[in-house]
């Protein structure tokens, strides 16, 4: 894909920030403080806490300590196997949000809030679902449903992709909410129509797919861009799928699927049940869901 540059574009890098910023595990940007303008948010490991850069608009303020919840995870710190900030009370702040497989499992929430010394930080964390979420490729924080708060998404190797949906204090249980596609580049959530519903994309080597929020992502991709070159070689066309899918019905037509696996080079091969910690060490998680609706997606 070419991309030009808009012609107010500047070449020249900003420094915004001289450091230090503490993280160890991964960063995230989200607005913490409710200004208008997304901060840096750290996730590290046990007793560093996560570390947040405020943003002025125009540079970084010094990092400071936002939270470290050691009691849920004593001996880990709060991280998980996806380390994510998304608003998930609606309250306009960004809230830490981890999602981890055993032990513990789940969603685990630490709000954005202003403790009794009126320092804002990350709240202690709580469980807002126990169940499988972590995807296979990839886990995000959207708003789904239009409503206002930070939704859950797992995509996953040979299933629908599962919604956890806020309702403003827990995740309600999971949902299928698309199909198991993904893009060859990436696959993304954001509300791409305007409509406050986060839509699906995926970038392709070939171009960009769009799955707007209908209510789900069961309509066919719409191609919204593409590029002028071919697919690169060794390099699979993008998954198309046959079919009649019913997102409202336990009863679908069973869809097939050309070219829906990518070299393994590309994308390692779907977890099934084996996690490995290391070259001598392998612990097996259950792979279970419960999903309160019906499956409606088979293959």
């Amino acid at each position: 894909m070419t991309l030009t540059a808009p012609a107010q574009a500047s070449a020249v890098l900003e420094q915004w920030s001289p450091g230090p910023f503490t993280a160890h595990i991964s960063v995230v940007a989200g607005d913490v403080n409710g200004d208008g303008a997304d901060d840096l948010v750290s996730f590290n490991t046990f007793n560093w806490c996560n570390k947040v850069l405020l943003s002025t608009g125009s540079a970084f303020l010094p990092q400071k300590n936002w939270g470290c919840d050691n009691s849920t995870f004593a001996g880990m710190g709060f991280r998980g196997n996806a380390n994510l900030v998304g608003d998930m009370d609606g309250d306009g702040l960004a809230d830490a949000v981890i999602v981890r497989l055993p032990n513990p499992r789940g969603i685990f929430v630490a709000r954005s809030t202003t403790n009794i010394a009126g320092v804002k930080t990350f709240g202690p964390a709580s469980n807002w679902l126990n169940n499988t979420i972590a995807g296979d490729y990839g886990t995000m924080t959207a708003d789904l449903d239009a409503d206002g708060d930070a939704d859950v998404i797992g995509l996953f190797a040979g299933v629908a992709a599962l919604a956890a949906r806020s309702n403003g204090t827990a995740s309600l249980p999971l949902t299928a909410w698309g199909p198991p596609l993904r893009g060859d580049k990436a696959s993304l959530a954001a509300d791409t129509t305007g409509d406050g519903a986060a839509d699906f994309i995926l970038v392709d080597t070939t171009g960009v797919r769009v799955v707007p929020a209908n209510p789900r992502w069961f309509d066919t991709p719409a191609q919204w861009s593409t590029t002028h070159r071919s697919t690169a070689p060794g390099k699979p066309s993008p998954p198309t799928w046959t079919g009649t899918v019913s997102p409202t019905s336990s009863r679908s037509t069973t869809p097939t699927c050309r070219s829906c696996a990518p070299p393994a080079r590309d994308i390692p091969p779907p977890n099934r049940g084996t996690r490995t910690r290391s070259s001598a060490r392998r612990r097996h998680w259950p792979r279970t869901w419960m999903v309160t609706e019906t499956p409606i997606w088979s293959r």
